[in-house]
């Protein structure tokens, strides 16, 4: 899935890369910027993975996510390229 995000007065790098779930150095890499560009007004293109998207809640393990979706909880990890979880943090469901 691909979205086109305009930044906003307000936003830092690290504000939009966990509302779409993507590491910097990939956003920064497929848009052709640096870190220091990203301001008010600059169009991002951001590919998000295709799956099942989950907000982290309090309490939840990677095992527990993973029962609920019937997958292996290594195939969310791999899927998502992360090692831990935290709350708030969005995840893709393959």
């Amino acid at each position: 899935m691909q979205y086109i995000y305009k930044v906003k007065k307000d936003d830092s790098l690290k504000d939009i890369c966990i509302k779409y779930s993507v590491f910097a150095d990939d956003l920064l890499n497929s848009n052709n910027l640096e870190e220091e560009d990203i301001k008010e007004g600059v169009l991002l293109y951001i590919s998000v993975p295709n799956g099942r998207r989950y907000v982290v809640k309090p309490f939840d393990t990677i095992e527990k996510i993973a029962d609920k979706f019937e997958v292996n909880s290594e195939d969310i990890l791999e899927f998502n390229n992360i090692k831990q979880l935290f709350l708030g943090q969005i995840i893709f469901i393959p």
